[in-house]
């Protein structure tokens, strides 16, 4: 697959542009920039075309698919302009930040015959497989409860994009909604009752830190926390009647040498069981394989959906419970 890149953020050039390059069968053909960085990254990975819009690189016939790491409030701008090229799409979360430019995207997309897909890229790591199959086998009884946590701390006396409420910053948007996705993803099933709290910067006007409880449908209470303040942090346990799974590098194992580490605890005893994956290769692969299958989109745009609705309802009920 002949891909495209939307932006020349760090995100593209640590990590998706060295996947794909990673992953048999995909490389990289064009890069766009409106910054004027497109020519540097071109050069560094050798990369045959740089534009200097957008637009330019989806005109171009040998581009298949695009990534999109572009600023979140930019993303259904340009997630619309790429179905509407007839590109496939890898999205960067969050893919939209209200429910309503969430339906509009994945409508417009399945109107152009187009894969799309927002970046969780975590969920593609086979640890998460694994939990979901111990949960399934009853080793730790019946789920009860769910806690998810990621944060991360950095200097906030200059700008950062993670500030700017006018282009979807936030601690929920930026790291919350990996919690959130992850227990629609494992739980299976939709909340029902939310509550939130958080501590938004007055300077700012965004949450620096935010907590989330919810019920599901199914009677699991899951509880989400997020933070700019405090180290990096990125796991989940998730609690049954007879024992206990601990995920420490949930959404982030590439920085445990791509292990990812389960610690089962029950009354017999503890275990753990390691899984090896290159989350964002892996990512690809599963992307081109539903672009060359016409794997059907319904359970990962539901996710998408239900999690863009959960944080959009958040969002507009901040310190507060609503229902969904």
């Amino acid at each position: 697959m002949r891909w495209g890149i939307l932006g020349t953020a760090n995100i593209a050039k640590k990590a998706l542009i060295p996947a794909i390059k990673r992953t048999d069968g995909a490389e990289v053909v064009a890069v766009a920039s409106s910054s004027g960085k497109e020519e540097e990254v071109a050069k560094h990975f050798d990369i045959p075309n740089a534009y200097s819009s957008y637009q330019q690189l989806l005109n171009d016939d040998q581009v298949e698919a695009v990534y999109i790491p572009l600023p979140n409030h930019l993303h259904k701008e340009w997630v619309l302009k790429a179905a509407q090229a007839g590109k496939h799409i890898l999205c960067e979360k969050p893919a939209a930040l209200s429910y309503r430019d969430a339906e509009e995207m994945v409508q417009t997309c399945q109107n152009h015959n187009v894969i799309f897909l927002e970046a969780f890229m975590y969920q593609f790591h086979p640890q998460h497989e694994r939990v979901k199959e111990i949960i399934a086998s009853g080793e730790i009884g019946d789920v009860e409860l769910m806690k998810a946590s990621f944060s991360f701390s950095f200097d906030k006396s200059h700008y950062n994009i993670r500030l700017d409420p006018e282009k979807g910053g936030g601690a929920l948007w930026d790291v919350g909604c990996y919690g959130t996705h992850s227990a629609l993803h494992l739980l299976g099933s939709k909340p029902d009752h939310v509550q939130s709290i958080s501590n938004v910067d007055e300077e700012y006007e965004v949450d620096l830190a935010s907590l989330v409880t919810m019920k599901l449908e199914n009677g699991v209470l899951v509880q989400v926390d997020c933070s700019f303040n405090t180290p990096l942090r990125n796991e989940y346990e998730i609690i049954g009647t007879k024992g206990s799974i601990t995920v420490p590098y949930a959404y982030r194992p590439d920085a445990n040498d791509h292990k990812g580490i389960i610690r089962i605890s029950t009354n017999d005893g503890e275990r753990e069981v390691v899984e090896e994956g290159d989350q964002y290769a892996l990512q690809i692969e599963a992307f081109e394989r539903m672009v060359e299958n016409h794997e059907p989109m319904d359970a990962l745009q539901f996710k998408t959906l239900e999690n863009t609705k959960l944080i959009d309802s958040i969002y507009q009920s901040q310190n507060g419970t609503v229902r969904i």
